[in-house]
């Protein structure tokens, strides 16, 4: 059977029409007008069928342009129903006012201001003195170090006086507007604390802060660059890192591995298995494996923020443990699919996350393109075969990447598949070392483990002060990353459409399959 059909990824389909109709609505531009965006998405409706019926009669049934048209007026509702109202942050743009609120994260101090993101309640009415509601605005929170102002922490609900300002529609504030609902900016020169807020998201968030810190060595005057990297792979705190060795990973090709994505997650997938795989020996063994597994993921993922990539690689090892319990195979197109419905279900302006664009495109490079030039030759030696296998899922997930590189960040990475074999050395060494000391306290665990971050960054420090390493500067546009998206889709149906098949597939038409089947009949 071809890899990839109608029968075995039936929620690719649904998953297209849905990402559809969660961009027509949001980047039409039109999404303040309710009138006008019914318009727009009931023209888009409409058009459907009239396609269907000019261009696609032999291969869309009915019954699947009615499903298209649900998963994309589904993908319009929920996007209606998730958008971020910035209206109370304009209408007090400006202002000098004295709000109530909450610090939802941990505060980073920057010279004069301590940084955080918090939630206001509501407001102080200049004349009236009323608390007016806001409907909880949530803010990048500036508060002065300079004054007598207290030391804030995550979970303090605080009273506070300052500047409100709301949050551009466009460019990066737009961006944090859709990806984490921020909406404005203010900046506070008193700052009184009421209560603490000791909820269940705040304990976890503290319990984060306080592994993180141990990893980093308390005898170090300095920045400790290796116990910030152990901080950022084992529990996705990148708080400590130094500029200028983020900017070396950044320019070396590597920067995912700063932030704990599919790549983290599996390395504990393999870990567990290859930890409790004795459990298999015992009566129903792999049903009480992939149970302790699955949560063992689910609290990985808790324990380091509970980001889009993360929950991505969590339900795509879940349903692969689940898979292994019962026995079953499961189509990895399908099982990415699944995860990006859960994710945009929950929240369907994730689809503008970095995180989350990256880690797709990544998966579906590595799931399309692997296999098919794999084939073309692989190497007899073992070990020579293994590293060709790591270069070759470095080169698919670039080739997925690459136009998302380019246009969010102006560059373009060569070492990256110079990198990518130490990186399957380093990385599960890392993790894992970083892991155990936190859960044993074995100083010498912990020594072996810094000494490989630190070898690690000398690697990545020294690779990307070379000019060559990577093209900067490069301005590319959307119309441009669709057009290089576009020619990567057709490599990848030219790619697949000359595997085997036995049955029609996305990259088999029906006049492909009435000649396949009259040589068979022959």
């Amino acid at each position: 059977m071809a890899r990839f059909t109608r029968a075995n990824t039936p929620l690719l389909e649904p998953t297209v029409a849905y990402i559809a109709g969660i961009l027509s609505f949001t980047r039409s531009g039109l999404a303040g007008n309710g009138v006008t965006s019914c318009f727009v998405i009931g023209l888009l409706l409409l058009l459907i069928p009239l396609t269907k019926y000019r261009y696609f009669n032999r291969i869309a049934s009915w019954q699947r342009i009615l499903v298209w048209s649900l998963f994309f007026g589904a993908g319009c509702t929920l996007s209606a129903a998730n958008r971020i109202d910035p209206a109370p942050a304009h209408e007090h743009h400006g202002e000098r006012l004295t709000f109530l609120g909450r610090v939802e994260t941990i505060p980073q101090t920057r010279g004069r201001w301590n940084r955080s993101e918090a939630t206001l309640f509501c407001f102080a009415d200049s004349t009236s003195g009323e608390w007016i509601p806001l409907g909880q605005l949530r803010i990048r929170l500036y508060a002065d170090t300079s004054g007598r102002n207290p030391a804030l922490a995550i979970g303090d609900l605080i009273r506070l006086r300052g500047r409100l300002y709301a949050a551009d529609t466009s460019g990066y504030d737009l961006y944090m507007l859709r990806t984490r609902g921020i909406a404005a900016r203010c900046f506070a020169w008193t700052v009184v604390r009421i209560d603490r807020d000791t909820t269940l998201r705040t304990r976890i968030e503290l319990l984060r802060n306080q592994l993180g810190n141990k990893l980093l060595s308390p005898d170090r005057a300095e920045t400790d660059d290796a116990g910030s990297i152990m901080q950022a792979l084992a529990v996705g705190d990148q708080s400590d890192i130094d500029p200028q060795l983020r900017n070396s990973y950044s320019r070396a090709g590597v920067a995912h591995l700063l932030s704990v994505s599919g790549l983290h997650v599996g390395i504990i997938f393999m870990i567990l298995n290859l930890l409790f795989g004795w459990i298999r020996l015992l009566r129903r063994g792999y049903i009480t494996l992939g149970i302790l597994v699955i949560l063992c993921l689910c609290g990985y993922a808790v324990l380091t923020g509970l980001s889009p990539s993360v929950i991505r690689a969590v339900i795509m090892f879940s349903l692969l443990q689940t898979g292994l319990m019962l026995s079953r195979y499961t189509n990895s197109l399908n099982t990415l699919c699944a995860a990006a419905l859960v994710i945009l279900l929950w929240n369907p302006y994730y689809v503008y996350h970095i995180g989350f664009q990256l880690s797709f495109a990544a998966m579906v490079g590595i799931i399309t393109l692997y296999r098919p030039i794999a084939r073309l030759g692989i190497p007899r030696h073992a070990v020579l075969r293994w590293l060709w296998s790591l270069t070759l899922i470095g080169l698919t997930a670039q080739i997925g990447t690459f136009p998302l590189v380019m246009y969010h960040f102006g560059q373009l990475q060569i070492a990256g598949l110079l990198l990518n074999p130490l990186i399957w050395f380093t990385v599960p060494a890392i993790i894992g070392g970083s892991l155990l000391y936190l859960a044993t306290d074995w100083q010498r665990v912990y020594e072996w483990t810094h000494l490989v971050a630190d070898w690690q960054n000398t690697v990545i420090t020294r690779m990307a002060s070379h000019p060559w390493i990577a093209v900067t500067g490069i301005e590319l546009n959307e119309w441009g990353c669709a057009a290089i998206y576009a020619v990567i889709i057709a490599l990848i149906v030219w790619i697949n459409r000359r595997e085997p098949a036995k049955t029609r597939s996305y990259f088999w038409d029906s006049a492909d399959t009435q000649t396949l089947s009259r040589r068979k009949a022959k």
